[in-house]
């Protein structure tokens, strides 16, 4: 399926750094620096915390406290009248474990490690979707850079046209050779013509290279037309079956919904028991003067079960909330599946119509500058007239401007294709360069923290989930 573009027409562009710069090359500088990608990166971490903030309910909670009080007031009773002081200091050290809390905690973990996976998915959408940018960009400039200099190369001979009509208008000669004045307006209308069709393609070219900045990160210099992107699959049936299995939206869409389940199974266990035991130990005394032989110990410990029984309907109103979320999160899923079937076969057929433009495209350009040629030399013997050179040369000026839209939108819908079967990622692009690990940095989160409780506490609550 890859297409061997052979480039037939050079491009000549001025350029003041000698080397090239590839496509690979472009890609490598956006991949380490599209501020994008890197903001992506960064959430990503952001999300996969709530993956150890998760856990954390597993784990017991310690503190310290530290209180000191002074109170003086009247005091009555039935025998008298006075007033009363109270002067006290304590400290002490308190622990909480939650020991079973029905599956609650267990299925916030489940949804957080789901989302935490959605969202590498995510990055890996983004980074397709900059890899996409960045691949247009390049193909932007190189088409428009050539589009500049067809333009230009019109404009030169459209000028010696004009030079050699008016020449021979003023001159006369043999019948046969005679033009009129309107062979010379119509010559120089095509001229001026092709003065504004520059322009054009000048501004074009600059807004191109602009956004070749922006994406890249740097101006681009002499870049090199590519054969193709690597790993396009070599049949339709396989990029069908490549999209279902690796797009990333659509990966991201089916863990958003395994988030969506676990959120019902979380709003569903606030309905069970919890228990939950809490110990105190510290020390209590006056706190004017301070004598530490007057401060006496304290041990306290509480083990408490509680189980919910009406709570004015909050529970069951996010139990259907949750499942209603879930419906919407199943959609999601089957839209982006739709959608990756599309892509695949709408950048699939792109592209085999791109290789086949090419390829005629290629042999009317070489058609059209033999034409040119023959006309230009026949008008010199006065076989051809200055409507038939001037057709020509546009017939080829046109031609050479659809080739290299061709070119560009081929390799662009390529791209295309490989985002929605999920290989226009850095390790398919950018085999030797170290790659971000979105799975690493999960997998760290998932293990921050750990304690020695949290591997029974976590079995027990998973009981009956």
């Amino acid at each position: 399926m890859r297409p061997l573009i052979a480039l037939s027409v050079l491009l000549s562009v001025p350029v003041s750094v000698a080397q090239a710069q590839s496509l690979q090359e472009a890609l490598a500088l956006a991949y380490r620096s599209n501020p994008t990608l890197m903001g992506e990166q960064a959430n990503q971490r952001a999300v996969t915390e709530n993956s150890a903030q998760a856990r954390s309910g597993w784990r017991p909670t310690v503190s310290i406290n530290m209180d000191a009080s002074y109170q003086q007031g009247p005091y009555s009773s039935a025998y008298g009248l006075g007033s009363v002081t109270s002067n006290a200091a304590e400290g002490y050290l308190s622990a909480r474990q939650t020991l079973y809390s029905f599956g609650h905690v267990a299925n916030q973990v489940r949804a957080a490690d789901a989302r935490s996976r959605a969202e590498g998915h995510a990055l890996r959408l983004t980074e397709a979707q900059v890899f996409t940018r960045a691949i247009s960009a390049y193909m932007d400039v190189l088409r428009d850079r050539y589009v500049r200099d067809v333009r230009q190369a019109d404009l030169n001979m459209l000028q010696r046209q004009v030079q050699l009509t008016t020449s021979r208008y003023n001159l006369g000669g043999a019948p046969s050779e005679q033009v009129t004045k309107t062979d010379v307006e119509q010559a120089e209308t095509r001229r001026r013509s092709a003065e504004v069709a520059l322009t054009q393609a000048r501004a074009t070219l600059a807004a191109s290279e602009a956004l070749f900045e922006a994406v890249i990160g740097v101006p681009p210099r002499k870049l090199t037309m590519p054969d193709g992107l690597p790993g396009l699959p070599t049949n339709i049936d396989q990029s069908l079956k490549m999209a279902i299995t690796f797009n990333p939206q659509l990966a991201q869409m089916k863990e958003t919904r395994a988030a969506t389940r676990a959120d019902i199974d979380t709003a569903r266990s606030q309905w069970g028991p919890q228990i939950e035991v809490q110990g105190t130990f510290g020390t209590i005394g006056p706190a004017s003067p301070f004598r530490g032989r007057d401060y006496g110990e304290q041990l306290a410990g509480t083990v408490s079960l509680v189980q919910p029984l009406y709570n004015g309907d909050l529970y069951n109103s996010q139990i259907r909330q949750a499942r209603d979320m879930d419906e919407q999160a199943r959609q999601n899923v089957e839209a982006a599946r739709r959608n990756a079937l599309q892509n695949v076969v709408t950048n699939w057929k792109a592209v085999e119509n791109g290789i086949q433009a090419i390829k005629s495209g290629m042999a009317e350009v070489q058609s059209g500058e033999m034409t040119l040629k023959g006309y230009q030399l026949e008008y010199g013997y006065g076989l051809r007239s200055t409507t038939d050179v001037l057709y020509a040369d546009e017939n080829l000026r046109s031609a050479q401007v659809e080739l290299a839209s061709s070119r560009h939108d081929t390799i662009v819908a390529e791209a295309n294709l490989l985002s929605a079967i999920g290989h226009l990622q850095a390790a398919d692009l950018l085999p030797t360069m170290r790659h971000y690990d979105a799975e690493a940095k999960f997998q760290h989160a998932r293990t921050r923290g750990w304690d020695p409780l949290q591997a029974p506490v976590s079995a027990l609550d998973r009981t009956g989930w």
